[in-house]
């Protein structure tokens, strides 16, 4: 029987795992594919991620909760409950953010990926506000470090990095194996960033699994969202530190000039959002910079 690993982390964020869990028994009709769960409680939800255990295992899923290690970040907590559901005999790991539902497809779907070849990364898609689906992918500016999206259609210049998102990432076995895993330089955000320049580089190609939908309303534990009089400090501090990270694992000779925008970036969030966020962002580019 073939066995499909989802990881999840979970950062205060208990009742959007359940919603989650939920969604993803809904989605689960083939009984020939084994579905295994592994929620990594970063925060000190263990009582609550336990109820949401038994409601998978009651619906012919199986699970565990990984806990009392503190909060390690979302990378480390990923490569966590990669490493038992690699155990256990996962041939694909698909890690999902608690705050992410599975709206179209049915899971087995997932294992699909493997048409791609043994060693693969995929991408689920989503609905966009035009009801048009697409690919969930990201896209980073090899310059400055700035995040978006690639506009549908778009040809993507090669200052722009684009990558699948993570909060829905599907990685094999085997690619998961090559690239040992989520680097944990990062402790949040740009971890998908950094799988798709390494995986790049070893030639583990990257494809759409077209018939699996997700939905993701984004920064429900870490307040990482657009609105910058939203955004949460946390955001504002991780953000910039991993993006220094990035740089300077990959791009170090543009360092430069990715710390002069985050330095601007600073002067904006001061404008909009307050001290307070500006300070976070500043320190955040000096932590990266010095980690």
């Amino acid at each position: 029987m073939n066995t499909l690993g989802i990881a999840i982390v979970n950062y205060m964020s208990a009742d959007d795992t359940a919603g989650l869990v939920r969604s993803l028994v809904a989605h689960h009709t083939d009984a020939g594919t084994r579905i295994a769960l592994a929620i990594v409680d970063n925060s000190d939800q263990r009582q609550e991620l336990e109820r949401v255990v038994e409601f998978a295992r009651a619906h012919g899923l199986s699970g565990r909760v990984i806990h009392g290690q503190g909060n390690v970040g979302y990378a480390a907590g990923n490569n966590l409950a990669a490493s038992w559901l690699m155990e256990i005999g996962a041939e694909l790991i698909w890690v999902l953010n608690p705050d992410t539902r599975i709206t179209g497809g049915v899971l087995a779907s997932a294992l699909g990926l493997g048409s791609a070849g043994d060693r693969a990364i995929g991408a689920t898609t989503s609905i966009d506000v035009n009801g048009d689906i697409r690919p969930d992918l990201g896209m980073l500016d090899l310059w400055t470090g700035q995040s978006g999206q690639p506009l549908p259609g778009e040809d993507p210049p090669s200052r722009k990095l684009t990558y699948v998102a993570g909060h829905s990432i599907l990685i094999t076995r085997k690619a998961f194996e090559t690239l040992n895993g989520f680097s944990e330089d990062f402790f949040l955000f740009y971890e998908e960033a950094d799988i798709a320049v390494r995986s790049a580089r070893l030639g583990i190609p990257v494809a759409v699994v077209s018939g699996l939908t997700v939905a993701h309303a984004g920064g429900g534990a870490t307040g990482a969202t657009a609105d910058m009089t939203a955004k949460s400090i946390i955001t504002y501090f991780h953000a910039s530190r991993s993006c220094m990270i990035f740089f300077r694992k990959h791009y170090r000779h543009r360092l430069p000039l990715a710390a002069a925008a985050r330095l601007l970036y600073a002067g904006k969030a001061l404008l909009v959002a307050g001290p307070k966020a500006a300070t976070a962002v500043i320190r955040g580019t000096v932590a990266g910079l010095r980690a």
